[in-house]
């Protein structure tokens, strides 16, 4: 079965428009093209493939059949709900949403990557526009691997991407995509940050020896994980017993 609005709309606990597309250029451009037009109505977008898909730091997302690329149009009504506290809350509605109709366990890379069985299953995006101190508006971008694409994941991300099935249930697409609009918004519209201990629990970096690789100049520094902070910020620790609170920035696993 194709992603359907209809039925995705009908399972929803929220009163959001849905717009389906056989193909955009990306669901995060159109949900931007739509805030910007004047239309205050939070609501879901949806393609069933992408041509022009992006991730963090400009990066192409990878958006063929097969996988769930939707965007969410948010609205913030106060300063708490900043960037991190929407990706975070995404993360972990997705994790729930997967776990939840694959029956299995996702674990999350911070800030913004869901993990299964080791690989790479959805990446996150959140942009915005801000006036002053205030977020004008927010666009959340969740990209699911359903499954893998015809022939395969290309040779580049083939020993990191996964997916969630091998092949598509009857329905899962449409399930998955209004149990992670739910989840989230069930976290989203919560003014706690309480879930913050379920996404340390699914962490799959704590205690891990990494890179930090920082935005400015590319340049990686070895560290040891030790722990995510209430306020989402991943906390480090440096050869030298340094430890550091980052709030951005990249972080890979480094090699055995």
């Amino acid at each position: 079965m194709m992603i359907n609005p209809n039925i995705i709309t009908s399972m929803l606990e929220y009163p959001l428009a849905v717009s389906v597309f056989d193909e955009l250029a990306s669901t995060n451009l159109t949900a931007r093209e739509i805030a910007r037009s004047g239309d205050r109505r939070e609501q879901v977008i949806i393609a069933r493939r992408q041509t022009s898909g992006r991730g963090r730091l400009g990066r192409s997302f990878f958006s063929p059949n097969g996988g769930l690329y939707m965007s969410l149009l948010l609205f913030p009504n106060n300063s708490a709900h900043d960037a991190l506290h929407i990706t975070t809350a995404a993360a972990v509605a997705v994790a729930r949403a997967i776990d939840r109709i694959a029956n299995v366990k996702c674990e999350i890379k911070w800030v913004n990557d869901v993990y299964l069985n080791g690989k790479k299953t959805c990446g996150i995006l959140t942009e915005g526009q801000a006036s002053q101190s205030a977020l004008d508006f927010a666009v959340l971008g969740i990209g699911v691997n359903l499954t893998a694409p015809d022939g395969g994941f290309p040779s580049d991300i083939v020993s990191r991407a996964g997916a969630v099935f091998d092949t598509l249930p009857p329905n899962a697409d449409n399930e998955i995509a209004a149990m992670i609009v739910n989840e989230f918004y069930r976290l989203y519209n919560n003014p706690d940050t309480s879930f913050i201990n379920e996404y340390r629990e699914r962490s799959n970096l704590i205690g891990r020896k990494v890179d930090v690789m920082r935005i400015a100049d590319g340049e990686a520094t070895p560290a040891t994980v030790i722990d995510i902070a209430d306020d989402f910020s991943l906390i480090v620790e440096y050869k030298n017993k340094r430890r550091e609170a980052l709030t951005s920035g990249e972080v890979s696993v480094r090699a055995k």
